[in-house]
Parts: C-alpha cells; sequence; structure tokens
C-alpha cells in the first residue's frame, strides 16, 4: 500500500467488481471468445461489412461498436431487440465464468471487515447488475451492501466509466456526501470516474494497471488489494 497522505475513514466506499473483486477475464481466451460471440449474433441479424475481429479482440469492445452499428441501421424497436438480446448473451456469458471463478481469497472478510467499522458499503460495476448480486450472494456477503448496480439496463455505452454517472447515481441514492465517499477500483478509468464525481479514488494493484498508472490517472489512495483496506484504518 502507498498513499500520497493519510485519508479519513469514508462513511460509504463504493467499490468495482471485475479485478477489484474478482478476476472474470484472467484467461486471455475469453475476451476474444466473447468478440466472437457477439459478432456471429450481430452478423445474424445486421449486415455488417467490417470484420471487427480482425482489429479488436475484446469482446466488450465489439459490443458497444455492434450496439451503435445496430442502432444506426434499424428501426428503434428492432434495434431495441436485438441490442436486448446481445445483452443477455454478454451476461450469461460473465455468469458461466464468475461461477466458475468466485471472488479473491480474502474478499468476504474484508467486506465484512468493512461493515463492522461502520462503513456502508456500495457496489458499482460495468459487468450485469444480476451477475454481481450471484457472486456476493454466492459468498454470503451480498446482505453487507445497500447498493448494488451493474451497467445500465438497457444497456448505453455512453453510461459506463470514465462516466461519472454510476458513481452520481450511487451518490444520490445513497443520499452520501462525496467529501466522505471512496470508491475503489482497478483501472485507470475507475479514477477517472471518481475524480469526475469529486470523491476519493482508491487504486488496487489486481488488475491492468501499476501503481504509478492509476497515481497518474488521479488515484488517491492505493493498496495492492481489497482485502489490506480495513487494515488502514488500525494505522
Amino acid at each position: 500500500m502507498n498513499n500520497k497522505r493519510k485519508q479519513t475513514k469514508p462513511k460509504v466506499l463504493v467499490t468495482d467488481f471485475d479485478r477489484t473483486l474478482t478476476y472474470l477475464y484472467k484467461e486471455p481466451r475469453l475476451l476474444p471468445e466473447l468478440a466472437d460471440k457477439i459478432c456471429k449474433f450481430y452478423d445474424r441479424n445486421i449486415d455488417i461489412t467490417e470484420n471487427y475481429l480482425d482489429s479488436e479482440p475484446d469482446g466488450y469492445r465489439v459490443w458497444h461498436k455492434l450496439h451503435d452499428v445496430a442502432i444506426k441501421k434499424l428501426s428503434q424497436s428492432e434495434a431495441e431487440q436485438i441490442n436486448k438480446e446481445a445483452e443477455d448473451i454478454v451476461a450469461d456469458f460473465e455468469l458461466q465464468i464468475v461461477k466458475r471463478v468466485g471472488l479473491f481469497p480474502g474478499i468476504p472478510k474484508a467486506v465484512r471487515d468493512l461493515r463492522s467499522k461502520g462503513i456502508r458499503l456500495g457496489m458499482v460495476s460495468s459487468n450485469a447488475t444480476s451477475v454481481v448480486k450471484f457472486a456476493l450472494e454466492a459468498a454470503e456477503i451480498l446482505n453487507e451492501f445497500e447498493y448494488v448496480e451493474g451497467r445500465p439496463f438497457p444497456f448505453d455505452p455512453d453510461l459506463i466509466k470514465p462516466n461519472p454517472y454510476p458513481l452520481n447515481n450511487a451518490l444520490s441514492i445513497m443520499k452520501a456526501d462525496p467529501a466522505s465517499f471512496w470508491y475503489v477500483g482497478d483501472d485507470k478509468l475507475d479514477m477517472v470516474a471518481a475524480t469526475a464525481a469529486n470523491v476519493t479514488a482508491v487504486g488496487v494493484c489486481t488488475g491492468l494497471h501499476s501503481e504509478a498508472e492509476l497515481y497518474e490517472a488521479g488515484a488517491n489512495l492505493i493498496f495492492k488489494s481489497f482485502v489490506y483496506i480495513p487494515e488502514y484504518f488500525h494505522a
């Protein structure tokens, strides 16, 4: 753990999900597999001239692009139906993975420790709400969270991080003060979203980015892993 200056204990701590509490896509084959699945689905429903798989192996980025292609090429009702079906495909893909991998070791204990310190907990994720809730319930910690919200439904790529929209929603619904609100995430986009929402940006190094990269993106505080956060309040 490293930090620029000591931070006071928050009243509310909201966390990211993937690569913060779990690692859904640690196997390199999975994101390209999702990309292939999404491309095949849209190709059955829309005339797609560009081969997205040639330039983009990340299934989520492919999905976001084809989601917008459907909106441009189809009527509103057709686009809504096809994009809803694509969303269901992605959610099911996530669910099958989280059933296999579960949460990082020590996460349930860390969550309970934070709650025992009187910290209110929430979850904001770009994964499906149903998938996040499934994982938390399987680990027997869903009831420790006051607020759990995944990507917006119906899906809108413009409303996920780094847009602060999900964090602003959490602030509003939890009636939280930004000055006593931490957002914990593994990605540079998490730090950008937290900064834009005017809350404390807390990085964890269990994802794709280094400590230096997270600080550069706006982190106020960094931990090696989420499981070390409760110890910070003993110091």
